[in-house]
């Protein structure tokens, strides 16, 4: 039995699954920022929850994380919005809690979509891919021969930074200028609404038939285009997957596809483009395969 955590800045997601990948369970609960001791402590409630559930059959613990960690260490070098955990070791603090010792892993969370993906969904049939998810701001993951592209600092696929439209934009990079979050903000400008109004990605895309919100989707469409090539043209992986929850729209894709024809030189570098398979639970699925993957391997 394996007990996997999809860490984020709002909710903390877990799964129990079994050796074949089912999930036995599923939940979520608030996640906890006002220290690391109070987040710690939530998932040590889970993981003694779930080896009393697994019969003392807890076999590994694996972690979706955000930010930039050390996937050897355990060290959450920079940890996104839970900046209690920024420069704490992930792996020492849980087992400082902990009555026993658990395998662990941890990876970043675009990562851990991108290997999700690789086992068992778009990109099962290819061993070169990038994966770029978008929400609040860009995430990015490249896979080469089956295997995560890390860097030397852990912050290789750090797509949403690159600054694409200086004339125009200065140094506002793709977070800003390619996210669902700068989609909504061109959204409010459109319509005149206020920042306090929530407004979801998929509910701008309900709106397509409306021309000038079709025109805003267009403008962001393009910045999105603008990330897949500068992508494809430094790595020529064999695919690109688009994940977050407005790729899941059959339309937004389509136009991504619209604005790459456009670009004279995508002929010569064009790569399938395609929306990822596995959405909500792409964080806890990667997290699985990886902690099973180290038990394997531990135990041979």
């Amino acid at each position: 039995m394996f007990l996997c955590f999809d860490v984020g800045g709002t909710f903390v997601k877990y799964g129990r699954f079994d050796q074949t990948g089912k999930k036995i369970e599923k939940g979520k609960f608030k996640t906890c920022l006002q220290s690391k001791e109070a987040f710690i402590d939530s998932l040590v409630e889970q993981i003694n929850k779930a080896d009393r559930q697994s019969q003392n059959q807890l076999k590994g613990i694996g972690l979706s994380f955000p930010g930039f960690v050390n996937t050897e260490t355990g060290e959450a070098i920079l940890a996104g919005a839970l900046t209690p955990l920024h420069g704490e070791n992930i792996y020492e603090l849980l087992k400082e809690r902990l009555g026993k010792e658990y395998p662990m892993v941890i990876e970043n969370d675009a990562n851990c979509a991108a290997l999700a993906e690789n086992f068992g969904g778009k990109a099962a049939a290819v061993s070169d891919f990038a994966l770029i998810t978008l929400g609040t701001g860009i995430g990015g993951a490249i896979v080469v021969n089956n295997r995560i592209l890390h860097g030397h600092t852990f912050r290789t696929g750090e797509l949403g930074m690159m600054v694409t439209d200086y004339h125009q934009s200065a140094y506002k990079t793709l977070h800003e200028l390619a996210s669902t979050q700068a989609l909504v903000t061109s959204y409010r400008k459109q319509k005149g609404m206020s920042a306090s109004i929530e407004v979801l990605g998929e509910t701008i895309v309900s709106e397509l038939e409306d021309p000038l919100v079709k025109e805003v989707v267009q403008e962001w469409a393009q910045f999105v285009a603008i990330t897949v090539f500068n992508t494809v043209v430094m790595l020529n992986p064999e695919k690109v997957l688009i994940g977050g929850g407005i790729s899941q729209s059959h339309q937004v894709i389509e136009m991504i596809h619209e604005e790459l024809k456009k670009n004279s030189h995508w002929v010569d570098f064009k790569v399938p483009v395609e929306a990822c398979q596995f959405f909500n639970d792409s964080g806890l699925m990667g997290a699985y395969y990886l902690i099973k993957q180290k038990v394997e391997e531990e135990t041979r």
